[in-house]
């Protein structure tokens, strides 16, 4: 009786495994084009955002180099390494933040300290300065997602979404950021985003903070299934 063993691998990582071989068999030569998101998601049977997170852990490995608003292209051979086996899909992070962060936003603009103020306020006037200047830095977004998660109140809560930043931190999903940060309309529109939130919380204005959070998680969160190609 021939058995195939169970696979618990995620699944951006085995469609990763399948096109890596299929560049390791030279179905695609260094310096060309993959077919489309949409095309290997047909070919595949699996949805598109699944196949971008495959093509960024490629990418992240070496085999692939991603041109958002263009496609994926084959890197040379010298420059590949293994898989990033261990980490989290950036989507599935995202859609936990989503449960958790708007009600953490609201709790914090009942009980954040003034000290916990102060850091969101600094955070914001550093994150303007560094859109002014065509940048993005993850450790202050880091910082102020963390800075409200401690004004919650809540020490679960709190260690939860600080797990979920750690996992932030992963290679596949710090480089989704960090695509979505090379887009000039997309920092902008979490600066703004950013700036609603904290004006919520400092008000003391729980709805208006949940409602801030939650309309930022979804935006970057329709950012990252935006058609890149």
């Amino acid at each position: 009786m021939k058995l195939q063993a169970v696979s618990n691998r995620k699944l951006y990582i085995q469609i990763a495994d399948q096109i890596r071989d299929q560049i390791q068999a030279g179905a695609v030569e260094p310096g060309r084009q993959l077919p489309s998101e949409r095309d290997l998601a047909v070919s595949l049977g699996v949805s598109r955002p699944t196949v971008r997170e495959a093509l960024i852990a490629l990418e992240v490995a070496g085999f692939v180099e991603v041109r958002v608003g263009v496609g994926a292209f084959v890197r040379d051979q010298s420059k590949r390494s293994a898989l990033p086996d261990e980490g989290h899909s950036p989507i599935e992070i995202m859609q936990v933040r989503r449960l958790l962060e708007p009600e953490a936003a609201a709790l914090a603009s009942q009980n954040i300290s003034p000290e916990g103020m102060a850091r969101l306020a600094e955070t914001i006037r550093r994150m303007q300065a560094e859109t002014g200047k065509n940048l993005w830095s993850s450790e202050s977004d880091r910082t102020l997602h963390v800075t409200i998660a401690e004004g919650s109140g809540n020490s679960v809560l709190r260690e939860m979404l600080d797990q979920l930043w750690n996992s932030r931190s992963e290679e596949v999903d710090t480089k989704f950021h960090e695509h979505l940060a090379a887009i000039s309309e997309v920092r902008e529109h979490i600066l703004e985003d950013h700036g609603k939130i904290v004006g919520a919380i400092v008000a003391g204005n729980a709805d208006a903070a949940r409602k801030a959070m939650a309309a930022h998680l979804d935006f970057v969160t329709a950012a990252m299934l935006k058609a890149w190609d």
